[in-house]
């Protein structure tokens, strides 16, 4: 989520550019932010049980994890201004919750991964 995220503000969007704060702490926030995000979309997922497929499941979490997040943002002020007004705001909101989507994939993913190697590990030994 970090990468896709560093690609969309800093090669697409150019918003990188325009950071107020010393560079540093910028990027100290952004990786725990991150790390944050990443906690909280495994907890989350852990936690709530929707009885659908597991990559769905993660999907859906991401995604509604995204719109929570990026609404933060933008009511805190934080989130990058630009100059492309609305348009710039909508296309930054849709890329957040296509970015924590991919972000609950990967966790499903590799709760998918694990729980294969679970059953494998478990027709070893019997």
């Amino acid at each position: 989520m970090a990468a896709a995220s560093l690609i969309w503000h800093g090669v697409i969007l150019n918003d990188l550019n325009f950071i107020p704060n010393p560079v540093h702490v910028f990027y100290g926030l952004f990786a725990l932010t991150y790390v944050v995000i990443g906690f909280g979309l495994t907890f989350v997922y852990n936690y709530l049980s929707m009885g659908i497929g597991l990559k769905l499941k993660s999907s859906i979490i991401g995604v509604t994890m995204g719109f929570f997040i990026y609404l933060i943002a933008f009511v805190l002020g934080v989130s990058f201004k630009g100059n492309g007004g609305t348009p710039h705001v909508l296309m930054d909101f849709i890329w957040q919750m296509l970015e924590q989507g991919a972000g609950g994939s990967v966790i499903g993913l590799v709760y998918t991964l694990a729980r294969r190697r679970d059953k494998f590990l478990e027709s070893e030994k019997g």
